[in-house]
């Protein structure tokens, strides 16, 4: 066991627990850890949950993750489960140093987890109902067939994260059209008469169109209105939509929860006083972890330097920052820190505390694609107001387009109508085909979306996906066959 026993994983947990209560205010409940091979880390990291349900997927993400661990290209240190009480793997063969520091770091996950209110959406009770998922599904494969079993899975899956993100916000039902009596309107009977029956009509068609307001939430949609499911197929969508809500919380959450992980890791491992040796090894680890990542944003240091700079506004601020925030030169480092992690998202984390330093430190820019060559890119500002629109906009959809459901009687024929709500960017043409004729599988009848084409242009198109997977794609409105 590299030279320590259970007994000295314990105390190291203790130690750490205590340093983070007193010395961080990270109050933490408890986390079970489990010590295991390297293959079981990996698989529990491809299916997402211990326990899930057998999914072709799953394995070839084992394969291709595991394959990557065992050509020394890749190392998981760290993998926690935000479940009732927390679930963190620590692996076989890692150094104590390296299980000091996991420790560590999960501690701050265990905080975030307990304590920030956009997490409060999660299910930490999940576990029972994974297994008896994966249950279920076993006995789908078996009566059904392994190969229909998985294409309904995968169906599911491609559009599963389309739901409400925001599930702390309740949209406002859209009201019907009404005529306001107006002072004058004896004086024009014909025209206030027309104007009554347009918005008896409008009332009418509103009152018949179903969904009567758009639907964001794709699958859920399709497991309660489909026709002609059987109620297999609607019990293995209500999993596949219920492990999904599972994780989209934390998708908002991903920037801060390991910011504050860093955090913790930092300061606990400082305080700990650890040899010469063993200090080396953990700053060699640390380095590695909060580096930056050429091309794309590492949560772990952009997470980290934003709660920095949190710190140091508390503790420091110029004049611009004490008169922006009340707080500034005020209050203490980590009790402004927990104040974040308790009522932050990603996106309100971003809009708020994304200065020109923490892009500087992360080395974050934004790109924009030559309109010469979409293929090809080149930065466009490296101005802090500009990458943080970038990064809010990902963060916020997390690059998922937003599409709603809002006829589901097409020309009277029970197709589904979708609409892409862009920004000026339009699906890409692969993944548009590809997602409908998975919806349309899914809802037995061909499916169109209306979105635009290309980049920065309000130009419509349109693409149909059929049940038997086939697509096509319209620079009109198709027309009834």
């Amino acid at each position: 066991m590299s030279g320590y026993t259970l007994d000295d994983l314990r105390t190291i947990d203790e130690q750490c627990r205590e340093i983070a209560a007193n010395e961080l205010g990270f109050d933490v409940p408890d986390v079970v850890y489990h010590l295991v091979r390297p293959e079981e880390i990996y698989f529990a990291a491809a299916n997402g949950l211990p326990a899930r349900y057998s999914s072709a997927r799953w394995g070839a993400q084992f394969d291709e993750a595991y394959g990557r661990y065992q050509r020394g290209q890749d190392r998981i240190y760290e993998l926690i489960f935000n479940t009732r009480p927390a679930h963190a793997y620590l692996m076989e063969g890692n150094s104590l140093v390296a299980q000091t520091l996991v420790i560590a770091h999960c501690l701050g996950h265990g905080y975030v987890f307990e304590n920030n209110a956009w997490l409060g959406a999660v299910d930490r009770e999940i576990m029972s109902r994974v297994v008896s998922a994966a249950d279920r599904i076993a006995d789908y494969m078996g009566a059904h067939g392994r190969d229909r079993v998985e294409d309904l899975l995968e169906a599911c899956r491609a559009i599963a994260v389309h739901q409400s993100q925001a599930q702390l916000i309740s949209k406002a039902r859209a009201s019907e059209p009404e005529h306001r009596p107006r002072p004058y309107d004896v004086l024009f009977p014909a025209e206030v008469t027309a104007e009554r029956q347009r918005v008896e009509t409008e009332r009418a068609a509103l009152r018949q169109r179903f969904p009567r307001e758009p639907q964001e939430d794709l699958l859920g949609f399709i497991e309660a209105h489909a026709r002609g499911l059987e109620d297999w197929q609607r019990d293995v969508m209500s999993i596949v939509r219920s492990e999904q809500s599972y994780f989209l919380p934390q998708m908002r959450t991903k920037i801060i929860n390991e910011g504050a992980a860093v955090l913790a890791h930092q300061e606990i491992c400082q305080r700990l006083f650890l040899p010469a040796d063993r200090y080396w090894e953990y700053e060699r680890l640390n380095a590695g972890v909060i580096q930056p990542h050429p091309g794309q944003v590492n949560p772990y240091n952009l997470g980290i330097n934003i709660l920095r700079e949190i710190m140091r506004i508390a503790r420091d601020p110029d004049e611009e920052e004490r008169e922006r925030w009340s707080w500034a030169g005020q209050a203490d480092p980590f009790e402004q820190v927990r104040s974040v992690l308790s009522t932050y998202d990603d996106e309100a984390l971003l809009r708020e505390f994304l200065t020109p330093k923490v892009c500087e430190l992360s080395r974050l820019y934004a790109f924009e694609h030559i309109q010469q060559d979409p293929r090809k890119i080149r930065v466009s500002s490296r101005e802090a107001d500009a990458i943080r629109d970038v990064l809010i906009r990902q963060h916020t959809t997390f690059g998922i387009p937003h599409i709603e459901i809002i006829d589901a009687d097409f020309r009277g024929r029970g197709d589904l109508l979708l609409e892409h709500q862009h920004e000026g960017i339009g699906l890409d043409d692969e993944y548009a085909r590809g997602t409908l004729t998975q919806i349309a599988l899914l809802w037995g009848k061909p499916c169109t979306i209306r979105t635009v084409n290309g980049r920065d242009t309000d130009a419509p198109v349109w693409f149909t996906g059929q049940p038997d997977g086939g697509s096509e794609r319209y620079d009109s409105e198709p027309e009834a066959s």
